[in-house]
């Protein structure tokens, strides 16, 4: 299994690209602001062809490029739908210093949009992208609609856990 990992952008955000091996598809996890230069790189140095991008919960920082990442490649976006209306307003539930912080980062500009097809999550989901059997585990505190995608091992495949900031 290849598990290419890098922090994205100035909130150093955990960006993933998961594949069973090189010369595969592959599936992007939470692209934050900044990351897809550094999905280009592991794209190109793997030989990879993105077909999904998963979105563990609707914060900005994790789901800053979904909208560039996906339109690049003609792909889809997976997210809850407790979080999708972070996507249009990515301002939603953050307040005072967060949100004071946020705005002189970005230089008060945020994206705010859907990515053209955007699939929505339901806990228990079983997903099958890029030769990876993943499992949905709704696990909302952090946001209402984070989750967590699971892999079982088997298969000459290790398990995966991949959970954003729950």
């Amino acid at each position: 299994m290849l598990v290419v990992g890098f922090p994205a952008g100035p909130w150093g955000t955990n960006c993933w690209v998961l594949a069973t091996g090189t010369g595969q598809e592959c599936v992007v996890v939470d692209p934050g602001k900044d990351a897809a230069p550094g999905i280009d790189d592991a794209v190109r140095e793997h030989g990879l062809k993105p077909v999904a991008v998963l979105l563990t919960h609707g914060h900005i920082d994790h789901v800053w490029s979904v909208v560039p990442v996906c339109g690049a490649r003609g792909i889809p976006a997976y997210v809850h739908p407790d979080d999708r209306g972070m996507l249009v307003d990515p301002m939603a539930g953050i307040s005072g210093q967060t949100r004071d912080l946020l705005a002189s980062m970005s230089g008060g500009v945020l994206p705010s949009a859907e990515p053209d097809d955007l699939r929505l999550l339901s806990d228990g989901l079983e997903l099958e992208l890029a030769g990876l059997q993943l499992t949905v585990d709704h696990a909302p505190g952090h946001t209402r609609g984070s989750v967590m995608f699971r892999r079982a091992a088997g298969d000459e495949l290790p398990p995966v856990l991949l959970s954003g900031d729950v």
